[in-house]
């Protein structure tokens, strides 16, 4: 009997144990925490995966053909000689978007105007542009046919599909009010923004469609800068020249949060949520999970003051209706200072995985003589700075960033880097323009190959906004770049690169951006790591579609999907072609129409 008893007392515990396994990761599996990607396989000897990123280098070969493909437009901003109004020097951006839904990616840029003048005045000849997508290379202005010319003097772009009408709108950011522009699906847009109660007026910049509030709609992060007027404009004195004047002259203005009230109106709720970092001067921000909880971590670069990385928490208040709060974590894990401990003037942001360890990465772009900066991830929510090891110091040392994007320009599965450079304290100091600046990523570090990328990064450029795109759809990368005084140009990729690709566009099950998710590519020797990430750049909206360059890897390729519902999708694509993926369907092979 005593030993029945002691079996029966062993045969519970092991049950109990069993079960407690079960339901630990039942729950895991609801919060994302499965989400965890295996580091990826390391090899004693040469593989193609390693061989790849010491090969020789194919040449980059970059065409500018914006006016070949019919696009004019220089961004107006309105500098006066020895005025110095600082909004002069801060520049326009770039958004690229299917408006018609016709399978070809347009272009939405954002124009100045007159600052001291009524911007809606008769007088003022200058507004966004929108250039619907011909197809064969050519681009036709179909500003005045949509509706689309806001009249404001305007810096940023978002585009997201907020009412789920599949059709993506336009959020615009100016210095003044603010504007969305919604689609109406016939072709034009038309001005909601007073309806929709999001009509404050602030000097803002970035922006970013992204589900805040996590209950599956889209709501507006938007990043506001300083607390600048013509009342209160200063002209400032920099090594024995006169100029414009650094932020550190001005109070920083705190960003806003509107979440979607599902009725086609917003409601600003930044403090409710515990998005109250101190002194912001936001200038870049960007959405995307970087601890594989599938929730989307916020990413702000600030202006000569410490970055944020703003994380969900569980709500602290949760009888007064919240759901959650969010709390800034750039400091305990690494990303709001230099390595050395020092602020740093931030304004382009790119994610990314650029050393293969599928930990993902922060590149970001900053002041003349502070370098750019690599974060690289690690385990458990950490960074650390790795700018020197990686290469980046040293190319970005005499250069002021903005705009930047990661692209495989060559396929060779490893991400590089193009960054747009320019100055902003005016042409009496030098240097002022600055060339533009291409860094191939060979295994983990980076050179900058700008001098052999084509004639257009052999020139001086005041450079500002840059957005990636595969515009004509041929499965190479392009870039679109907007400067001060100069027409934008139009980089489309000629690199006779004979590498393959698979190109890959996600959908929720509630038709939203897969914002939080992650698409892992598993080749022979390594697991390529994707985030889908809203934003980014600086200004900017880049292309939705993922292009993944897979060196000489020509077969069908394993692709896993981390969904932000916590569904995790396995599919093999066919490469050379996109492919777009709703959830829990079949993927479908998408033609160039």
């Amino acid at each position: 009997m005593r030993l029945a008893r002691q079996v029966r007392r062993v045969f519970t515990a092991v049950v109990t144990v069993f079960t407690a396994i079960m339901l630990y990761w039942f729950l895991a599996s609801r919060n994302g925490q499965l989400a965890e990607i295996p580091e990826s396989k390391t090899s004693s000897g040469p593989d193609q995966h390693t061989a790849s990123a010491s090969a020789p280098s194919i040449p980059p070969v970059f065409t500018n053909v914006a006016t070949a493909s019919g696009i004019d437009f220089t961004y107006f901003n309105d500098a006066v000689p020895d005025r110095f109004y600082l909004p002069e020097v801060m520049g326009g951006g770039a958004g690229w978007v299917d408006y018609d839904q016709d399978g070809k990616l347009d272009l939405y840029l954002v124009n100045g105007c007159r600052l001291e003048e009524d911007p809606y005045a008769p007088t003022n000849r200058h507004q966004n542009r929108l250039y619907r997508n011909l197809g064969q290379g050519r681009f036709e202005d179909a500003t005045f046919a949509s509706s689309t010319g806001d009249r404001q003097f305007g810096h940023g772009c978002a585009v997201g599909d907020y009412d789920v009408d599949g059709f993506p709108d336009l959020y615009i950011s100016n210095f003044g009010r603010n504007t969305l522009l919604h689609n109406n699906g016939d072709g034009t847009y038309e001005d909601i923004t007073q309806r929709t109660r999001i009509n404050d007026r602030f000097w803002s910049f970035s922006c970013i469609w992204i589900d805040v509030d996590h209950d599956e709609d889209l709501d507006l992060y938007v990043t506001n800068y300083l607390d600048w007027d013509f009342a209160n404009s200063q002209v400032c004195e920099r090594d024995g020249y006169v100029g414009y004047c650094g932020p550190g002259k001005y109070r920083g203005l705190a960003d806003q949060v509107y979440l979607n009230q599902g009725n086609g109106t917003f409601q600003e709720a930044a403090s409710r949520l515990g998005i109250t970092g101190i002194h912001p001067k936001g200038l870049g921000v960007a959405g995307m999970d970087l601890d594989n909880d599938l929730r989307p971590e916020i990413y702000v670069a600030n202006d000569e003051s410490a970055n944020f990385l703003y994380t969900t928490t569980a709500s602290e208040h949760a009888d007064d209706g919240q759901r959650l709060r969010y709390r800034n974590r750039a400091r305990e894990t690494g990303c709001a200072l230099s390595g050395d401990g020092f602020t740093e003037a931030s304004m382009g942001i790119v994610c990314l995985d650029y050393n293969h360890d599928t930990h993902l990465d922060l590149f970001l772009t900053h002041f003349f003589e502070q370098k750019n900066t690599l974060y690289a991830g690690q385990p458990k929510l950490r960074f650390s700075d790795v700018s020197q090891q990686s290469g980046i110091v040293e190319p970005s040392w005499q250069r002021l960033g903005f705009g930047t994007v990661a692209l495989d320009y060559d396929r060779d599965s490893w991400q590089d880097l193009a960054v747009a450079n320019g100055h902003v304290l005016g042409p009496n100091c030098p240097p002022y323009a600055m060339r533009p600046q291409l860094l191939k990523n060979r295994g983990g570090h980076f050179e900058d190959v700008s001098a052999d990328a084509g004639p257009y990064f052999s020139r001086d450029w005041l450079g500002r906004g840059m957005a990636a795109a595969d515009f004509d759809n041929d499965g190479d990368v392009d870039l679109l770049i907007s400067h001060l005084q100069q027409p934008v140009a139009l980089l489309r990729n000629d690199t006779a690169a004979t590498n393959h690709f698979v190109g890959i566009e996600l959908q929720t099950a509630n038709r939203l951006p897969a914002v939080g998710g992650r698409i892992v590519v598993q080749l022979p020797h390594t697991s390529l790591v994707f985030p889908i990430v809203t934003g980014g750049s600086y200004l900017s909206t880049n292309d939705p579609r993922l292009l993944c360059g897979l060196g000489k890897h020509d077969g069908p390729v394993k692709v896993k999907i981390f969904w932000p519902s916590g569904y995790v999708q396995t599919c093999d694509l066919g490469v050379g072609q996109y492919w777009l993926i709703m959830e829990k369907r079949p993927p479908q092979s998408v033609s160039d129409s």
